[in-house]
């Protein structure tokens, strides 16, 4: 059997998926990944560690399918520093890592301020996006960075390692902080303004297009024939296209341990957000852009409220008591900012909050509470993005919330529309299948026919007015407490501003 392979590199783990022509799975592997943190709040994982399990996937292969191609999706911003030799200078910095906050102040202000850096590369600096990385090791590992030869993102590593190529796509390079995502390339006079040598950054191909070959060592050993490698994409935009978000007015809202709200715009409208507060990322269908807002602790607040609190109760009771309560959590609202916030705040020192408690309070009106909250914090971002992409045609949800039937109602009462649950959602491992399908032979078309629907929850419009009135409260009582967050970090020497 002839099959396309899909692999993403994720945090936790390595996701593989062998797909053939038309769209079905016909394998699903996967290896485990360990995350270090050598100091507090930061993130890195060894790269060899990738490449192992990226082995024992292509080992675990059976021997009657036939990889005809592959395709790459991985962690967006992450950094492999590489010497002359191709060789790992050290653990990758990943995309959640936030060491860098001093390098990203100074490189703002280096070029200018805040909408300089937004006309530059579409996006403000982050302390996970990759060049405050670069910088970072700059300034605290000189003896490394005097070695660098070469920068790569996460699946570019892996499409090194599997053809001895380098290189990168435009969906990866758009979350650098080094790229004009308007015009589609790095951005030089940024790079000179910083001091990065241009030499550290590998060409930039389309997401379906062909990388390279992989190594005869390896066809030999797996006794495959010629294989090409897929250039590859992020894994938000691999993702997306994976359950067929390819077309202006799509969106799609992802509800898992964090939470993302993805749009696409019309190729003549797409331009950067100018508030900074929406992503604006090159997707990796061809020619689109997107827009994305994210959320810290999507899923992740309602895990954690349930460990705390609900212990005892087991998923099927907590859904049926949270659709058993009414809108409004009998007047308890939730912050879900256990991890700080970046859409639309901007801010590390604020945290979850659950406010109205009285002693008629119980367990099930907190977690409804929580899960509307939650739910919240995804509407603040897709209000911005109907700024952006007024005509919303469909929303897709994926991630684990979208298996709560009750989630799903609340989500689509809060976006007045309808929300559509794609019946494969295997994450940035199916989008990969695609994109090695699409540089292979089969069409745009083609490709497209792979995604089907599973159901669709239709807004109820006797919500509304209790949601609106809701969510009005859940936005004062953030601004309320805004001052109190930075005050409280400060004083227990939290702060990160």
């Amino acid at each position: 059997m002839n099959v396309y392979l899909g692999i993403d590199i994720g945090t936790t783990g390595i996701k593989a998926l062998a797909v053939d022509s038309g769209g079905r799975v016909a394998g699903s592997f996967s290896a485990p990944l360990t995350l270090l943190s050598p100091h507090p709040a930061w993130a890195e994982q060894d790269p060899n560690a990738w490449w192992e399990g990226v082995l024992l996937i292509l080992r675990s292969i059976p021997k009657d399918m036939q990889v005809t191609r592959i395709g790459l999706s991985g962690q967006m911003h992450t950094l492999v520093p590489l010497d002359k030799n191709g060789n790992v200078l050290r653990n990758a910095i990943l995309w959640c890592d936030q060491r860098t906050s001093a390098e990203c102040d100074y490189a703002t202000s280096e070029l200018g301020g805040e909408k300089n850096v937004i006309a530059m590369t579409g996006n403000l600096i982050y302390p996970g996006f990759t060049m405050p990385k670069i910088l970072w090791i700059k300034n605290n590992e000189p003896k490394i960075y005097e070695s660098i030869a070469t920068c790569l993102i996460a699946k570019d590593y892996i499409a090194y390692r599997l053809t001895g190529e380098f290189g990168s796509d435009h969906s990866d390079a758009s979350g650098s902080a080094m790229y004009d995502v308007v015009n589609r390339k790095w951005n030089e006079e940024l790079l000179k303004k910083l001091g990065i040598d241009k030499s550290f950054l590998p060409p930039i191909q389309n997401s379906h297009e062909t990388r390279g070959y992989l190594k005869k060592e390896l066809c030999d050993e797996l006794s495959w024939g010629k294989v090409e490698v897929a250039a590859g994409g992020a894994d938000n935009a691999v993702s997306a296209l994976g359950v067929g978000l390819c077309e202006s007015g799509d969106c799609m809202i992802s509800i898992g341990t964090s939470g993302t709200v993805l749009g696409v715009p019309g190729k003549g409208e797409a331009r950067a957000d100018d508030t900074g507060k929406l992503h604006f990322f090159n997707h990796a269908a061809q020619g689109l852009s997107y827009y994305m807002g994210v959320m810290l602790s999507a899923a992740a607040s309602l895990n954690w409220f349930k460990g705390k609190i609900g212990k005892e109760l087991s998923w099927d009771e907590v859904e049926r008591g949270i659709g058993n309560t009414p809108i409004g959590a009998n007047g308890l609202l939730w912050l879900p900012y256990l991890q700080g916030e970046r859409t639309p705040h901007r801010n590390p020192n604020a945290r979850g909050v659950l406010f109205g408690l009285s002693s008629m309070s119980d367990e099930t009106q907190m977690l409804r509470a929580v899960m509307e909250g939650v739910t919240y914090g995804l509407r603040d971002s897709f209000e911005l993005l109907k700024a952006r992409v007024p005509e919303i045609k469909r929303v897709l949800v994926v991630g684990g919330g979208a298996k709560n039937k009750v989630w799903r109602q609340m989500l689509s009462d809060n976006i007045k529309n309808t929300v559509v649950v794609p019946e494969t959602d295997e994450g940035g491992a199916y989008g990969a299948a695609m994109l090695a399908a699409l540089g292979g032979g089969l069409s745009e078309a083609d490709v497209k026919s792979w995604v089907h629907y599973a159901s669709e929850t239709k807004p109820d419009e006797n919500n509304y007015a209790d949601y609106d009135a809701m969510y009005e409260q859940f936005k004062l009582l953030y601004k309320d407490l805004t001052a109190r967050f930075d005050a409280v970090a400060k004083r227990a020497k939290l702060s990160v501003r």
